[in-house]
């Protein structure tokens, strides 16, 4: 399938490392790496996340896809794959196995092969800690409709975030280190919403403050309108109003 994912391929990172297969989400598959040495020393890791395809085409002749004109409309959050997914009890010998887990996406398909397509990105890294060098591979998976998942359109799932639209993609956190004032609202705070400086709406946080009183920020919502440098303030009424001073976010980007 060289030369036919193109932009496509070039966005999930590189032309000559990626597999593209059609799967259920209800399927799992293994695979296996044989490095010819032993790799125990070797670490390794693999995540995946689902994209949204705006439309795949297919060649006639032989039914491969082709992502010539297809466009990314938006994807669902990342998650690591882990534990017994990968098996290096042979590393010695210089097999690893891969197994991409069955529900790696859980949410709505069309019943259309061509529009609208989830395609969930496998990436295996493998890291040689005597040379610090990383290399990886990468597996497209292109999610199928089955009789057991909701027929729908995925973009019209509350956890699809859509690109172009301004969502949070990174932040940075003011203040964020230890402080005694705060660690007397030790807790986890949800849903936590904030002041912004400009037009963003509707995004969202889990506030932990730790033992010390440092916060720990994470996205639970990105929003819609925001721009890079544009900042969110969070009361301290809203994270246990302990006196402490108020929190402020900056978007460091968006999508």
């Amino acid at each position: 399938m060289s030369g036919r994912l193109l932009d496509f391929k070039s966005y999930i990172g590189g032309s000559d490392n990626v597999i593209t297969v059609e799967m259920f989400p209800s399927t799992q598959k293994s695979y296996s790496y044989d490095y010819g040495f032993d790799v125990s020393t070797y670490s390794f890791e693999a995540d995946y996340q689902t994209l949204v395809l705006d439309t795949v085409s297919y060649d006639r002749a032989t039914g491969d896809p082709n992502f010539t004109d297809t466009n990314i409309t938006g994807f669902f959050a990342n998650a690591e794959i882990s534990g017994g997914n990968i098996d290096t009890t042979q590393a010695a010998s210089g097999t690893v196995k891969l197994t991409i887990p069955a529900q790696r996406y859980t949410g709505s398909i069309t019943p259309s092969a061509r529009t609208n397509v989830p395609a969930t990105v496998v990436s295996f890294k493998w890291t040689d800690p005597a040379t610090s060098v990383t290399n990886s591979h990468r597996y497209l998976i292109l999610e199928r409709w089955e009789p057991d998942v909701a027929p729908g359109d995925p973009t019209l799932d509350a956890a699809f975030t859509k690109l172009g639209i301004g969502a949070i993609n990174a932040i940075s956190v003011s203040p964020s280190g230890a402080d005694a004032t705060r660690a007397t609202a030790n807790a986890t705070y949800t849903n936590v919403t904030g002041l912004s400086s400009e037009n963003g709406t509707l995004a969202t946080f889990q506030i932990i403050v730790e033992d010390d009183g440092s916060p720990t920020v994470n996205i639970t919502s990105r929003g819609t309108g925001f721009v890079a440098g544009e900042t969110i303030e969070i009361l301290d009424s809203s994270i246990g109003s302990s006196g402490a001073d108020n929190l402020t976010i900056t978007v460091s980007s968006t999508l």
